[in-house]
């Protein structure tokens, strides 16, 4: 006996020699090795009593050895067992215990002596094992025997963790057992793997194959009953069964009663060949639930004794044909699978009775005709499937039915599925590539439909037994890049997984799809940036990894190639591409079985563009929101100081700057703004002057009292007029205070509420109604009570029945200060302001001559006033704008007659305010132009053609004359068009004189 460590060494040593050697050659040396290091025990015959084989020995059978009933035959880790010709083990009503471990196999092997021996040992066999007798083979192997292990008669049997190789008939026989486990077991390169069988009334019911790895020539896994026998509740699941004629054949030959097998959560790939299936069932009542079939030639077939069967949630992927149902094949029930790319048909219905076939999703069946096809005589309900399309025309083309052939019944698939059954399998994404990219590879492929689809898992590594060593989460991207030691050559799979979180095997759980394995694909290039200055391109990222017959270069613009007929040409780009700012360039390349296509984008960009902003005067200690800076044609933004601030992101176009102590020290920074691209760097400086503020607090008052509520407006006056700063609320006590205003002369204006109980009008510091005479205040060191008196309405109007409304024409941004008009004064509420006029400006009503202010009112978020419940009378409308002079209204007459005025027009426009009514021109001789709002040009239509001695003149509100255009002598046609092109927005009015006759037009600007 030897050490562990000694042991450990040989068997190191007989893993790398089967690595590279046949069988018999390696079992020689093996035997030769543990000689050198083991004692050799010669065994056989009947074994009397108990006994147990040790770590380190060899043991060889020279003859039958026979475990009776009461002997236990126990074999420690470490040994090895070698089987003489023609011999085997036997356990006979007795039991077997096999203590193997992941370090120290037990292995039974032939006991060659020659090189190039190549026989085959008859193998372990159990019979008549009782419940009660526990036989168990854990962590064993089992090398060229006739049939590996043969279970006759048993009950409980464990076999797991333990390899079964190149046997003559079977790996693992049950015959007539039940309730015996196959698990986590390697069984390759044997005739058969495992069969399940019952004769002669017997019965194999309850046994278990799982989590194993199945890799045989003919059945890999086979169910049999014949001659009375019943083979019930048999489970196979969580397997790896490939590559052999067929992948799983369950058959009763008597046709007996129900009998429920089931196959569930296996990898069933790769089987059938030419002629085989992935699973054939010929027997009643089989479950086969949540596998992935693979690439086999057909997946299921179902013969005619193979009734009542349910196929649900199953995944069939790259298989010749799906599913085929054979006559007789009744009952059956296909619900909730997922089909995708079956090069042949999906289903082949040949027997419809009581055979179901719902909730499917086909997928990815683009270009492809008759994947459903009726071979029968009698119609059949295929409805809420998804067929990939909702287009009744491509789900006709799929289906093959009476349509196609008048001997055939009908497939009824109305109604169908609008989009993927998120309940089954999730599909493998579509069109998987890889392409060289450089040192890297580029992976990309189709979205999933999947609505509840989470993200897509990358492998990538070693990849055995449908595993790999690596992946990469990469959530709900598209395309992904592999860097590194991977090559574009080895193997590259992409599978999609939706919400539900499953920690183990998500694949056979369906919440995660198969491998969707990347196909090599040409590479043209990768999307590439030029400038306008270059006048040509070369092409030089350009690959093909593999044999090809021809490459052509195309492209959607107007460039030409030097020649397109070579891997990597040079392209011209042609005056449209500039124009369009660039063109996708395409190749195909083409070899004896497909061809394949690959683009990228070229895009030709102009130089930078950038513009810091226009320079400002700001207060000190208020940050700088640098919103009109602009840049286009660019990489990358940096901003610069000339002074100590900060900026919060001095990479972003729109930045915001903090002035530091020395820029308000200064009163001045330059800001600049470098934009750079693959095309140069251009830059633009902002100058920002800090001036120092100063706080203004007063009260407002009226009749020697205090009142609320109210708003304050600081107008701030310079040389292009007064424009409104700053506005605060009064407080409860009428108090304000502008904690910041800049040095300068100010306008402060008051203005309470509307319906104020005190009868006060706004008005300005101090106790001034217009702004002409107010006081301008000097703002150049912290100011107190700045105390505004209101004026007051100089007489009461009684109630009457008559009104006066109008609007307020919106003008340009630059005539208000909308962060103050836009908006509420007085109350919170949600309404948009200034949309369709201008808000909160001034309109006063005066008496006929002026004489007494009657009233106040402002303008709402509508632009619009009113004054109602007036009395009949006389009246003039006026406005008060800070800097704007106004000139009112003409007497506005309401009496019984007219005691409605709704048409006063109030329109900013240069430094004035002008007053007009929409009803204000001449009743006689008007004509309508058109468009009306109108942007560049109005059309001025005439009766007859328009003649030299016409003349136009267009007039604003205030009647100045802004055009008078010069006019052919006669036009071709009844329209003339005048352009407005340089109006500024509002509210003109026109007038043509022809033959001593005035026609009247007008027309808003926008």
């Amino acid at each position: 006996m030897v050490s562990n460590r000694i042991n450990k060494l040989v068997r190191e040593f007989f893993t790398l020699i089967m690595a590279h050697m046949k069988y018999a050659v390696s079992v020689l040396l093996l035997s030769m090795a543990m000689q050198l290091f083991s004692e050799t025990i010669i065994v056989g015959g009947k074994l009397e009593e108990s006994e147990t084989w040790t770590n380190g020995n060899t043991y060889i059978v020279n003859q039958d050895l026979i475990i009776p009933s009461d002997v236990i035959l126990t074999i420690e880790a470490g040994v090895a067992v070698r089987i003489n010709f023609g011999r085997g083990i036997i356990i006979e009503n007795g039991t077997l215990e096999v203590f193997g471990n992941q370090i120290d196999s037990v292995c039974f092997v032939p006991n060659y002596n020659n090189p190039g021996e190549d026989w085959k040992w008859k193998g372990l066999s159990i019979k008549n094992s009782d419940p009660e007798t526990l036989n168990f083979i854990s962590y064993a192997c089992f090398v060229d025997a006739e049939t590996a292990i043969k279970l006759e008669n048993c009950e409980n049997v464990i076999i797991e963790n333990s390899s079964i190789l190149n046997c003559q008939n079977l790996g693992v026989h049950f015959i007539n057992s039940m309730s015996c486990l196959l698990d986590n077991c390697k069984i390759a390169d044997n005739y058969n793997g495992v069969e399940i069988y019952a004769d002669n009334l017997g019965e194999a019911s309850n046994n278990t194959i799982s989590n194993s790895s199945i890799k045989n020539q003919n059945h890999n896994v086979k169910i049999l009953g014949e001659g009375g026998g019943l083979v019930n509740n048999n489970l196979i699941s969580g397997n790896l069964i490939e590559e052999g004629n067929n992948g799983i054949w369950i058959i009763n030959k008597d046709d007996l009663g129900t009998s429920i097998n089931i196959i569930e959560r296996n990898f069933i790939i790769n089987n059938g060949s030419a002629f085989g299936y992935g699973l054939f069932i010929a027997l009643n009542s089989t479950v086969v639930s949540g596998n992935i079939f693979w690439r086999n030639n057909i997946a299921i077939f179902s013969e005619d004794i193979g009734d009542n069967c349910s196929i649900g949630n199953n995944s069939f992927y790259e298989n010749k044909l799906a599913i085929k149902v054979n006559t007789g094949s009744e009952g059956n029930e296909y619900l909730n699978n997922t089909f995708s790319l079956n090069t042949d048909e999906v289903v082949g219905i040949g027997e419809t009775l009581s055979t179901v076939f719902n909730a499917n999703n086909l997928m990815h069946n683009g270009g492809k005709e008759n994947i459903v096809v009726n071979n029968t005589p009698f119609d059949l309900s295929v409805i809420n499937n998804y067929w990939g399309t909702t287009d009744v025309s491509q789900i006709d083309n799929l289906i093959y039915d009476n349509s196609d052939d008048p001997d055939l019944g009908v497939l009824n698939y109305v109604p169908y599925l609008n989009s993927i059954d998120t309940s089954n399998p999730v599909s493998p994404p579509f069109q998987v590539i890889k392409q060289m990219a450089g040192n890297n590879v580029k992976v990309s492929w189709q979205a999933n439909q999947e609505q509840d689809l989470k993200g897509y898992r990358i492998y990538y590594g070693i990849y055995s037994n449908y595993s790999f060593t690596d992946k990469n989460e990469i959530g709900l991207n598209t395309s992904f890049t592999l860097s590194g030691e991977v090559s574009v050559f080895d193997p590259i799979a992409v599978t999609a997984y939706d919400s539900v979180e499953v920690s183990i095997n998500a694949q056979l759980s369906g919440h995660e799809s198969p491998y969707a394995f990347a196909v090599l694909h040409p590479y043209a290039g990768n999307d590439t940036v030029i400038c306008n200055n270059l006048s040509s391109f070369e092409i030089v990222n350009s690959n093909i990894p593999f044999e090809f017959q021809s490459v052509y270069w195309s492209s959607n613009g107007d460039g030409v190639f030097n020649d397109p007929y070579l891997n990597s040409p040079t392209y011209f780009p042609g005056p449209l591409d500039f124009f369009n700012g660039g063109a996708v360039l395409s190749f195909t390349v083409s070899t004896e079985e497909d061809e394949f296509f690959d683009s990228f984008i070229l895009s030709i960009i102009d130089d930078p563009v950038v513009f810091a902003g226009s320079d400002t005067t700001v207060i000190a200690e208020t940050e700088i929101f640098l919103f009109e800076a602009f840049a286009e044609n660019f990489d990358t933004i940096k901003w610069f100081s000339s002074g100590d601030g900060s900026f919060n992101n001095d990479t972003l176009v729109n930045p915001i700057y903090y002035p530091g102590l020395s820029d308000i020290e200064s009163g001045v920074v330059y800001l600049e703004m470098i934009v750079y691209s693959i095309c140069g760097s251009v830059s633009d400086t902002v100058q920002i002057e800090i001036e120092p503020y100063f706080s203004v607090e007063g009260k407002l008052w009226t009749y020697n009292k205090s009142t609320n509520p109210g708003v304050i407006i600081a107008f701030r006056e310079s040389d292009e007029g007064s424009r409104a700063m700053l506005i605060e609320n009064t407080e409860s006590d009428g108090s304000f205070r502008f904690d910041r205003l800049m040095t300068g002369n100010y306008y402060l204006y008051a203005i309470p509420d509307t319906n104020n109980p005190d009868n006060v009008v706004p008005g300005y510091y101090a106790n001034k109604l217009r702004w002409q005479s107010a006081y301008l205040l000097t703002v150049d060191a912290d100011v107190y009570d700045a105390d505004i008196y209101l004026p007051h309405k100089d007489f009461i109007l009684p109630q009457g029945e008559a009104s006066i409304s109008g609007h307020m024409l919106k003008p340009q941004n630059s005539k208000f200060s909308s962060d103050i008009y836009c908006r509420p004064w007085f109350e919170n509420n949600s309404n948009e302001y200034c949309n369709d006029g201008l808000s909160n400006v001034t309109v006063l009503l005066f008496n006929h001559d002026k004489s007494k202010l009657l009233d106040f009112t402002l303008t709402d978020d509508l632009g619009n006033f009113y004054f109602n419940n007036l009395p009949f009378g006389n009246y003039v409308v006026d406005a008060e704008k800070a800097g704007f002079i106004t000139t009112a209204s003409p007497i506005i007459s309401l009496t019984p007659e007219y005691d409605n005025e709704s048409g006063v027009i109030l329109e900013i426009n240069q430094q004035k305010i002008g007053i007009s009514f929409e009803n204000n021109l001449p009743q006689e001789n008007n004509i309508n132009i058109f468009p009306n709002p109108a942007t560049t040009e109005i059309n001025i239509p005439f009766e007859n053609p328009l003649l030299l001695s016409s003349q136009i003149e267009v007039y604003d509100l205030f009647g100045n004359r802004v055009l008078r255009p010069v006019i052919p002598s006669k036009q071709d046609n009844s329209i003339y068009k005048l352009d407005i092109n340089e109006l500024s927005s509002g509210l003109y009015f026109g007038k043509i004189v022809n033959f001593n006759k005035t026609i009247h037009f007008r027309f808003i600007k926008k």
